[in-house]
């Protein structure tokens, strides 16, 4: 009898006994989730690591994967196009918290911004106003953690000390590392902190940090912007001396390899949307971003 107690009891507890079934967009997201819910959260990770959101498309399997979540951890701000065919896919009663939705001071686009991104060709209303990168930052990287927090311990109130305690934890590290970052870029003249990006994903990381990002291989959303404005592109960069292209994993790099030769510039690899092997964290990205640019900048 007691046994049979015990697996009805294990059952009925899925967030002591098995995790609480969460799921979160990216791989960045992912690492957030799992910096705060820990052993206590069953996660689903829907991007693969290396992948690009912008351009993903749901599986099937994504969709069975997410079939027992009861909660989607996403970013919003138009950055996951696929997000409602998630949603569609989650279990009656399941929530989709979007963690860059209502944070302040979003860096919005202007309007000349948005007609000239029209005018090559792009197709900018795939995504909203505003740049949707905002973990580049680690001002909004703590507001994510605290909302993916409140929400745990929502779903799950006996793990609630526990998710503060690994919430405490991760902010810990994550200022460690954001200061390691900030005295390394504080060191370079600010002259010298200047880079050209292959996609328009750093907005957030350079007014923080301190650095200016002159242009972009692509739009916010991956797509290329096209010979005439590359040639404009490495006239900009010769004009004001920029040395520093900055190539991203998911994408190819011959445009940033081609850009480089053509002005002398030197290529780094930096990390925005997505995580690798080698770069297998959050606060991993942060540090390797910030050692690659001060690097790169010092030449």
């Amino acid at each position: 009898m007691r046994g049979w107690f015990f697996l009805l009891l294990m059952g009925f507890l899925p967030g002591l006994a098995q995790g609480l079934p969460v799921a979160a967009t990216t791989p960045i997201l992912a690492d957030l989730v799992r910096e705060v819910g820990g052993e206590r959260v069953r996660l689903a990770q829907v991007v693969p690591m290396g992948a690009d959101p912008h351009s993903f498309e749901p599986r099937p399997s994504t969709l069975r994967a997410l079939s027992g979540a009861r909660v989607l951890f996403a970013n919003g701000l138009g950055l996951e196009t696929f997000l409602p065919k998630l949603q569609a896919g989650l279990p009656p009663g399941a929530r989709t918290v979007l963690l860059a939705e209502g944070a302040p001071d979003l860096i919005c686009f202007s309007e000349a911004e948005l007609r000239a991104e029209r005018a090559r060709g792009l197709e900018v209303h795939r995504h909203g106003p505003c740049d949707p990168h905002l973990w580049l930052e680690p001002t909004y990287a703590r507001l994510y953690v605290e909302r993916i927090e409140a929400t745990l311990a929502g779903l799950d109130p006996r793990g609630r000390a526990y998710y503060a305690q690994r919430r405490a934890d991760f902010l810990r590290r994550l200022a460690a590392v954001d200061q390691e970052v900030r005295a390394c870029l504080e060191a370079v003249p600010p002259a010298q902190r200047r880079l050209v990006v292959q996609h328009d994903a750093f907005r957030y990381a350079a007014r923080y940090y301190g650095f200016s990002v002159v242009g972009s291989l692509a739009s916010f959303a991956g797509q290329q912007r096209g010979p005439r404005a590359l040639e404009e592109l490495a006239r900009q960069m010769r004009q004001l001396g920029v040395r520093v292209i900055a190539a991203e994993p998911q994408f190819a790099p011959r445009e940033a390899r081609a850009l480089a030769e053509a002005t002398g510039a030197r290529v780094v690899t930096l990390f925005s949307d997505t995580l690798t092997r080698e770069v297998p964290t959050y606060l991993a990205l942060l540090r390797h971003n910030g050692r690659a640019l001060c690097e790169a900048f010092r030449g």
